[in-house]
């Protein structure tokens, strides 16, 4: 008995038939998973807002091109909400504020990074975020913009 190998044209084929699942399984996003990042701080909306009770709001300081400073505060507006107010004082007398959506960026480590609104119509974002026990975070520090004020200022907020 000979064994019969498949024609060229069989192979062929089937070598088409296989790009074309495979192209088309790609495309419709069946291509194999990525491994899962495990959050190990901030990488989850619960970490800043709260699991079961509403958390505590975020205090701190913007610092000025001056030298002074101004007072800021993040408060979460609901439970594992992505809803935020973002509250900066102007002067002594007056503060302004915004409510809307933070977004968590996670790099492939696990830490989050939260870009929120500010009054100013543009965003803040964090370029370090600490949370000394488990996920919960409890200090940020990053950059913001604020109306009246050109560029990006420094600003730094805590909560225990």
């Amino acid at each position: 008995m000979t064994s019969r190998q498949p024609s060229r044209r069989a192979v062929s084929v089937r070598a088409v038939a296989l790009a074309l699942t495979a192209a088309t399984c790609a495309g419709l996003g069946l291509a194999p998973a990525a491994h899962a990042t495990t959050n190990i701080c901030g990488g989850v909306p619960s970490d800043y807002t709260g699991l079961l009770l509403p958390e505590t709001p975020f205090k701190g300081t913007v610092s000025l091109p001056s030298g002074s400073t101004r007072a800021i505060t993040l408060t979460p507006q609901g439970v594992n909400s992505t809803l935020v107010k973002t509250e900066i004082a102007a002067s002594a007398t007056d503060s302004r504020y915004t409510i809307g959506r933070f977004v968590i960026r996670v790099n492939s480590l696990g830490q989050g990074k939260l870009v929120f609104p500010s009054y100013s119509g543009q965003t803040g974002e964090t370029t370090g975020i600490y949370c000394p026990f488990g996920t919960r975070v409890t200090r940020m520090v990053g950059k913001v913009r604020v109306a009246g004020v050109r560029g990006p200022l420094d600003f730094q907020v805590a909560r225990l």
